[in-house]
């Protein structure tokens, strides 16, 4: 027999927040009354996996001493709200210089000769995908 006060809420994988660098979700819960007088207390933590990286197509432009950096792609690329940026300039190992939302970032421009730019999935701790050898093949890398 069915209780009618159970309710079931759907969190979409969309809103659960930054993912790892390791690219999983860390979910934790409580239950709270709808008066909000009752509080269950935290549920364990859960690991869950996310989509499946993927690259995808972008390019940079050079502004005097700004960087414009733009991306596009499907799936994962449209829905996610926040990326991390990062940039080597030189070809030194890119560093990271910033998070934004949307399909686009700039920055001051800090080399002389080239810019590498990697922009992915924002993550809790900012820092390079372990995959990245896989995305390595041009200019603009979407991880």
């Amino acid at each position: 027999m069915a209780d009618k006060g159970i309710k079931n809420v759907i969190i979409k994988k969309d809103l659960l927040g930054k993912v790892t660098s390791s690219n999983t979700r860390v979910v934790r819960f409580r239950i709270v009354a709808e008066d909000k007088n009752r509080k269950s207390p935290y549920s364990q933590i859960f690991i869950t996996g996310s989509d499946v990286v993927i690259g995808g197509p972008g390019d940079i432009n050079i502004i005097g001493n700004s960087v414009l950096v733009n991306w596009g792609g499907d799936g994962e690329f449209r829905t996610q709200i926040m990326y991390d940026v990062f940039a080597g300039f030189d070809g030194q190992t890119p560093k990271y210089v910033g998070s934004g939302g949307g399909p686009g970032y700039s920055f001051l421009k800090n080399g002389t000769q080239s810019v590498r730019v990697i922009v992915q999935t924002s993550s809790i701790e900012p820092k390079l995908s372990q995959d990245l050898e896989v995305y390595d093949s041009g200019i603009v890398s979407l991880v």
